[in-house]
């Protein structure tokens, strides 16, 4: 896929307002579950959840700029 075909795709994405709800509605109850967790391994997969979401809206922002956003170094 080339880097245009990315950005069209990714703008498509971005444009349709089910992904803002759909992605809204899923890290909101991905948060909800994080706060109200019974036990730390819930909570860290919650984190992860929510962490997995924020993650993708980014990379399709990134390809719709037509550029990668650096990644931070594990620590």
């Amino acid at each position: 896929m080339t880097p245009n075909e990315r950005a069209s795709l990714a703008e498509q994405l971005l444009s349709n307002p089910l992904f803002d709800e759909l992605f809204d509605s899923i890290e909101k109850n991905t948060v909800e579950a994080m706060i109200f967790a019974t036990d730390d391994e819930t909570r860290a997969r919650s984190a992860m959840r929510v962490q997995a979401v924020r993650t993708l809206r980014t990379d399709c922002e990134a390809c719709l700029r037509n550029t990668r956003e650096r990644k931070a170094a594990p620590a």
